[in-house]
């Protein structure tokens, strides 16, 4: 039969498998976001820390899998470039479109707002510490000594809120668990169907490592943070989306890359990612000035998401 035929075809069928994922990753991340708000109001904890730490990490988490993998099975450029892409969209192009589609983000006070110098210096230390070519062994004890530092650190601001409540009974939240843990298993299983599809679609078209990690790959397994932000957004829970945001930034740039550097450290063409690593220490320097506003414009999505687009045309222009 033509339609079996069709289906067996490597580009239609990782194509298809790559659409069914991405409609996996939605429905899970509308019901994340309803969990982690239920948690947030039962616990006593601020949207902000519970995106920023609990969410961040779990949709995180397919990107350090396959990230990790790539490194210490020899596909450094895939790994560097999963990782380097990865949070050029959480920089740019996530927050670009949220902004956008939203026409205003409301930022209100929180850790965002009142620790932003705090958050800039965490997330330029990898910048500076990979300067010389390499991360070596040491410098990933410093990224994950940062990174446990800054959780105490975003803990005790937590706590001067004085929200946090100390007696809340297990059956208040099992219910909200549940559903997290289960949407937690579909993400990250459609995750790795992503991840699959995309490699495969990449090997078919003959395209560079170092450029699959850095645009297919990372577009489809950011698919599940973006998936998360934007329902949060529309949901009228936008600090837990910012915190998903800057958590991701967080968790890849010290906890990933000290894993990664502590394992095998990790040595750096410089002049091959310069043009990422310059457009994504401007994109977070840039998104983090703008924290101390009450709210993030179109103006200032329209800005992030040309960054972006300059970063992807420089990208292309060097393949070329």
């Amino acid at each position: 039969m033509v339609l079996p035929g069709i289906l067996s075809h490597p580009l239609v069928f990782n194509t298809l498998v790559l659409i069914a994922s991405l409609y996996i990753l939605i429905k899970s991340a509308d019901l994340i976001v309803d969990s982690i708000s239920s948690y947030a109001r039962k616990l006593g904890l601020s949207d902000a820390i519970i995106g920023l730490v609990v969410v961040a990490m779990a949709a995180s988490s397919a990107e350090i899998v396959s990230s990790v993998t790539g490194f210490i099975t020899g596909y450094e450029e895939i790994g560097l470039g999963t990782v380097l892409g990865n949070n050029m969209i959480h920089a740019a192009l996530a927050l670009g479109l949220l902004a956008t589609f939203g026409g205003k983000i409301k930022l209100e006070p929180n850790i965002f707002t009142k620790q932003r110098l705090a958050m800039w210096l965490a997330l330029m230390l990898p910048f500076v510490l990979a300067a010389d070519g390499l991360l070596s062994r040491s410098d990933g004890v410093v990224l994950l000594t940062a990174f446990a530092l800054y959780l105490l650190y975003l803990w005790k601001i937590e706590g001067t809120f004085g929200k946090i409540k100390k007696d809340v009974k297990i059956k208040n939240i099992w219910q909200d668990a549940l559903i997290f843990l289960g949407c937690f298993a579909a993400l990250l299983l459609a995750g790795r169907w992503l991840v699959f599809s995309s490699v495969q679609i990449a090997d078919y078209f003959n395209i560079s490592e170092y450029f699959v990690g850095l645009v297919l790959i990372s577009l489809v397994v950011t698919a599940d943070d973006f998936a998360i932000e934007l329902k949060s957004l529309f949901k009228k829970h936008s600090s837990i989306g910012l915190g998903d945001l800057l958590g991701s930034l967080l968790i890849e740039l010290l906890l990933l890359l000290g894993i990664v550097s502590v394992i095998k450290p990790l040595e750096i063409n410089v002049p091959q990612v310069l043009n990422a690593l310059i457009f994504l220490s401007l994109s977070i320097t840039v998104m983090m000035s703008w924290m101390n506003k009450k709210y993030l414009t179109r103006k200032h999505g329209l800005i992030l998401i040309g960054l972006y687009a300059a970063f992807i045309t420089i990208e292309i222009w060097k393949i070329l």
